[in-house]
């Protein structure tokens, strides 16, 4: 397909799209494709490909950006961080995503490799996401959409939510198109969000991260690292269904379906979803959200 997500939505005026993330072996890459052909069959707006901490899986994502773009001509976003990255890296990076006609680029700063406690910018790296974007236009002007994170609870190192808002606009002022942000349960905190940004000026998409939970303690550690919360009702939920499998991913498919209808209901432009890797419960959640 080749296209750009910007172009989509010129035509669209709510996206639904999802997320994959580079597996460690070639078994994992083989099934993933088959999870790619499954939920391509829901008619997702486009895909987007994850980027290891630190630059790990550099050239996993490439090669799977331009595979399931090649096999289900649909629309793919690359992920991209400036951690672990020189200049000249990351233009071969970007070089090489316009060889493979990639047209999309989600421009992270990124997470420093696993046991780096203080992180520092390459030599002739960024530090920042906002110089990254500086760098994709002024290379390759308008051929790249570019999109960009948002944090309704503001990001993990930032010390209060202004701050954050005040980052945010600085990343769509230098080239950033659109929005993905961070998963999050209380739509309450999407909502403040938009108005933040709209009292910003800060007018692009934003469109929310979904994350449909399939383990309770799996929850918990991730969105330690992550700084997201999980709110008390999540807890009251998923609590006491703790090492029930089929009942958690059951409670989290209802969850879910719960948490977009009242998203779209506030005029959310769309979901992203989190696959994990996963067919469910990402396509039972989309079959009964009535997603065409």
């Amino acid at each position: 397909m080749n296209r750009k997500i910007t172009d989509i939505f010129r035509e669209k005026e709510k996206t639904f799209s999802l997320e994959f993330f580079p597996p460690k072996t070639p078994k994992g890459v083989e099934q993933l494709y088959r999870t790619a052909d499954e939920l391509n069959k829901l008619g997702p707006d486009f895909v987007s490909v994850t980027y290891g901490a630190g630059g790990s899986t550099r050239g996993a994502t490439m090669e799977i950006c331009a595979e399931i773009q090649k096999r289900f001509d649909i629309a793919v976003m690359h992920h991209l961080t400036c951690v672990g990255h020189s200049r000249s890296e990351l233009k071969a990076i970007l070089d090489q995503a316009k060889a493979n006609n990639i047209r999309n680029i989600l421009s992270l700063r990124g997470d420093p490799p696993k046991g780096v406690e203080i992180w520092e910018p390459a030599p002739d790296g960024f530090e920042y996401c906002y110089q990254l974007n500086d760098f994709i236009r002024d290379n390759y002007g308008d051929f790249f959409s570019v999109g960009v994170a948002g944090f309704p609870e503001g990001h993990i190192h930032c010390p209060d939510k202004a701050t954050d808002t005040k980052h945010l606009k600085i990343k769509i002022e230098h080239g950033g198109e659109f929005i993905i942000t961070q998963l999050f349960f209380d739509n309450t905190v999407y909502s403040e969000y938009l108005e933040r940004l709209k009292n910003e000026g800060v007018q692009v998409r934003v469109i929310p991260g979904i994350l449909p939970i399939t383990s309770y303690e799996g929850l918990l550690k991730f969105c330690n690292t992550c700084g997201a919360t999980v709110t008390q009702e999540v807890h009251d939920i998923f609590k006491l269904l703790s090492g029930d499998e089929q009942a958690t991913a059951e409670a989290g498919i209802d969850f879910a379906v719960r948490q977009c209808k009242d998203l779209l209901d506030r005029g959310a432009p769309g979901l992203h979803f989190f696959t994990l890797n996963k067919t469910e419960p990402v396509r039972e959640i989309w079959k009964r959200l009535g997603i065409k």
